[in-house]
């Protein structure tokens, strides 16, 4: 009797070790799934298009779907289960590193045009600042040209004045 009920919790002890891993693997899977969502929205913000997007959140809901079979199959078939979170978790984990390498890609992008934009900027309001500031010179130097191209001959000084 002893024997038996020794047998009895081992074996309980390994079907609630056997549980606990599948559940562990469902619940990683969830939270995968949730930082791939979540790693979509800030690419999103981050400037990434809809269009590059597009196949991301695609392999995010056939994670889901993975994980969801895997919820459902826990009790019948842990194997199974166990096969269907961890293709979940590796397409998860997939789409999150792809959404952060989109976001990024945009932001570095977005600086980039931004520093651009400035530069022209700057190079522009150098140009007003010099034409402004060099045009009494430049009109200076004009006249002279023309003064010099302007040939006075004797008897011709009253014009020249």
């Amino acid at each position: 009797m002893l024997v038996y009920i020794l047998l009895s919790s081992m074996l309980l002890l390994m079907n609630t070790d056997r549980a606990s891993a599948q559940t562990d693997a469902i619940t990683t899977a969830k939270n995968d799934l949730i930082t791939a969502f979540q790693s979509i929205r800030t690419a999103q913000r981050q400037g990434a298009s809809n269009t590059d997007l597009l196949p991301l959140i695609n392999q995010l809901n056939t994670a889901l779907q993975y994980e969801e079979n895997a919820t459902t199959l826990e009790q019948q078939d842990p194997t199974a289960a166990d096969a269907n979170a961890f293709q979940s978790i590796n397409l998860s984990t997939n789409v999150s590193f792809q959404a952060q390498r989109l976001g990024d890609a945009a932001q570095t992008s977005s600086i980039r045009r931004i520093a651009f934009a400035y530069s022209i900027a700057l190079g522009a309001a150098t140009l007003a600042a010099l034409a402004v500031v060099e045009a009494p010179r430049a009109r200076r130097l004009i006249k002279k040209r023309q003064l010099r191209r302007a040939r006075i001959l004797p008897g011709e000084e009253e014009h020249a004045k």
